[in-house]
């Protein structure tokens, strides 16, 4: 059973109660494909994957197979929780990024999912191929930031077909990328990086061929902040206003009164509101089994730097130098192996420099030192708050131990989640 629900008991000391699981993303077909992933006994990892390679297809402004992203998983039968680095990094002339998102989440849905790569790819190609309908997300982008498609380019034939922004439920297909996601899907992600779709890419992003097939993410541990017996955990990267600003930001402020620290932060952070910045996207996911994953996504700048590659369906993305578009982070008792917060914070694009952190902060300091639920943090976020943020809250009674957690988002924005709930089997 899958419902669009606010919130569930996690009754993992119970013996007869549904086991919970959630999602949420920054575009509602991706949320729902999350949904179904998870209602299908896949893990966070697998319902991860999927909604990120989906939103390449239904959040082209912000996700594309040329951008990349970081994330933070949470493995509750190890204990531990890593970071996937796979950053969209200049590599070629005129800041064009190298391709890094599909090995990224190849990496993820490797390490943290249990289905067969085939399984998380196919609802992005039939989602490329059998349009749902346009969202609100995307629609927004178009009128943002449409003018930065050529006017002759594939890809603004694709997106604008009439010339002008779409109206909200406007289908529309994809070929040439259902073509680029069926190769992957049938052939794997090595299909991607070699071939005719790797030349393509190296020519139309001016990238030399061998780099772009030795490209791998990096796995590595987070930056933690001990929090008792449970810790919080960002993103280790070497880019500015990611995992160590934040820990730093985190230090300083979780002595000031409640109200004051989502300002504080966002200024010790650099994060002003306003001004042009890179736009990001998020997902979050966490299973019955307590494994959570939270993802930031990007293009680099929207609609990457708007030209299209030639018969691959893709938009050419621009290389980041910091992680202001966007910041996942978790909290999580190693000790017992149990995830109780899964959240990401992302940029809108013209909301100026380190949006994407600050937001992730505004969320998850309120849930980790003051125990709050995801409708009082959601509440709780001011109107000028810089950036964008969806996350998965939890609250643990003191009498017995259950767990409940709900969905929650920043009201300013499209983010939707989705919850499950599957039977206990009995023994």
């Amino acid at each position: 059973m899958a419902a669009l629900l606010p919130g569930c008991v996690n009754t993992k000391f119970r013996t007869d109660a549904a086991l919970p699981g959630f999602v949420s993303a920054d575009e509602p077909r991706a949320a729902a494909i999350g949904r179904e992933i998870l209602n299908q006994g896949g893990t966070a990892g697998d319902a991860a994957a999927a909604m990120a390679l989906a939103m390449t297809a239904t959040l082209p402004s912000r996700v594309g197979l040329t951008g990349g992203g970081v994330c933070v998983a949470f493995d509750a039968a190890k204990k531990e929780a890593r970071t996937i680095d796979f950053l969209p990094r200049t590599a070629g002339p005129g800041g064009a990024a190298m391709p890094a998102l599909l090995r990224g989440i190849a990496a993820l849905q490797a390490t943290a999912g249990t289905m067969r790569w085939e399984q998380v790819a196919v609802p992005a190609e039939q989602v490329a191929q059998f349009s749902p309908g346009v969202s609100r997300a995307l629609v927004q982008d178009l009128t943002d930031y449409g003018n930065r498609l050529p006017g002759d380019s594939e890809m603004r034939r694709r997106l604008m077909p009439a010339g002008g922004v779409p109206a909200i439920g406007t289908t529309l297909s994809q070929p040439e990328l259902a073509a680029t996601l069926s190769q992957i899907r049938r052939n794997g992600v090595p299909a991607f990086y070699t071939g005719q779709i790797g030349t393509a890419l190296a020519q139309g992003l001016g990238i030399d061929l061998a780099t772009l097939r030795a490209f791998q993410p990096k796995i590595t541990g987070t930056v933690k902040v001990p929090l008792g017996i449970v810790d919080a955990h960002f993103a280790q990267l070497p880019e500015t206003a990611t995992g160590t600003g934040l820990a730093e930001a985190w230090k300083a402020v979780a002595e000031l009164p409640p109200a004051e620290r989502a300002a504080r932060a966002a200024r010790l952070l650099g994060a002003g509101g306003r001004g042009a910045g890179v736009p990001g996207a998020g997902l979050v996911a966490m299973d019955m089994n307590e494994n959570s994953v939270a993802c930031a996504l990007t293009m680099g700048a929207p609609f990457g730097n708007g030209r299209s590659i030639p018969g691959t369906g893709l938009l050419a993305a621009q290389g980041v130098t910091t992680g202001g578009f966007g910041a996942p982070g978790l909290v999580a008792n190693s000790i017992v192996g149990r995830s109780l917060f899964t959240g990401v914070g992302t940029a809108t694009g013209d909301d100026g420099p380190a949006a994407g952190p600050a937001a992730l902060l505004a969320a998850i300091l309120p849930s980790a030192l003051d125990e709050r639920g995801a409708e009082a943090i959601a509440a709780s976020i001011a109107p000028d708050q810089p950036g964008r943020s969806q996350f998965v809250a939890c609250q643990v009674a003191q009498e017995n131990g259950v767990k409940t957690c709900k969905t929650g988002a920043d009201p300013r924005g499209a983010a939707m989640g989705a919850m499950i709930a599957k039977e206990r089997p009995r023994e």
